[in-house]
């Protein structure tokens, strides 16, 4: 795998987690009112994208160090 194709998985991924995520607002605002499973679950949510968040921005701060060769 290539840094490329791992950003384009992630990509993605998040284009299908927004597509859902706008379906859920819509299923919110027309069709049926959230319950306090829903509140739940969008915390979870939420808490989730922190800890991704958090990890997209800890990537800034690694280091490249190469293995050292053996023999």
């Amino acid at each position: 795998m290539t840094a490329v194709s791992d950003y384009a998985r992630i990509a993605t991924s998040m284009a299908t987690i927004g597509s859902i995520l706008a379906e859920l607002g819509l299923t919110f605002a027309e069709i049926r009112e959230r319950t306090s499973v829903d509140d739940a679950m969008i915390d979870a949510l939420v808490a989730a994208s922190a800890e991704l968040t958090a990890s997209a921005e800890a990537l800034k701060q690694v280091t490249f160090q190469p293995p050292e060769e053996e023999g």
